[in-house]
């Protein structure tokens, strides 16, 4: 409802895996356009068939869509395992294809926090407290919803 989903909209999921929110958008919304993009073959070739065939290899900085394109783009958990650099265009990135956009980022608040982070994080490289991913969607404009994933969040403490 948040963001006005219908069977005519167009929904991308930016680091899709095995495509599961993809699936579960395709039987709330059956006639809406559900892509997903995964910057790794083994998810893709391990994806229900109904759903491989609207995932797209490709790196999440790198979208193949005009601008504008998308109703919604969603990414749990997907951005931050890149580089600050590829952090940086993949916000981008998300700006231009969307017109409404959910992430979500591991991150922190305090050394407790950080500390534990970098015990549970395997893939995370771009590691940023709460109050620097804010400044950075400040500088990049970024205009889309967010949440933090800590280590408060998952009761790690």
């Amino acid at each position: 409802k948040r963001y006005n989903l219908s069977n005519k909209s167009k929904v991308l999921d930016l680091g899709c895996k095995k495509g599961f929110i993809m699936k579960d958008l395709n039987i709330l919304l059956p006639k809406a356009k559900i892509y997903g993009i995964e910057d790794h073959e083994y998810p893709i070739k391990n994806a229900e068939k109904q759903i491989k065939r609207n995932i797209i290899y490709s790196n999440y900085y790198d979208i193949p869509f005009k601008k504008n394109y998308f109703d919604l783009v969603i990414g749990f958990s997907s951005i931050y395992k890149y580089n600050f650099y590829d952090v940086v265009k993949t916000i981008k990135e998300i700006n231009r294809v969307s017109k409404n956009s959910f992430i979500t980022i591991a991150s922190y608040s305090n050394s407790k926090e950080k500390e534990i982070f970098d015990k549970w994080t395997l893939l995370g490289t771009t590691i940023l407290q709460k109050k620097d991913w804010i400044e950075l969607f400040k500088i990049l404009d970024y205009k889309g919803d967010y949440y933090f994933t800590t280590a408060k969040s998952l009761n790690l403490y």
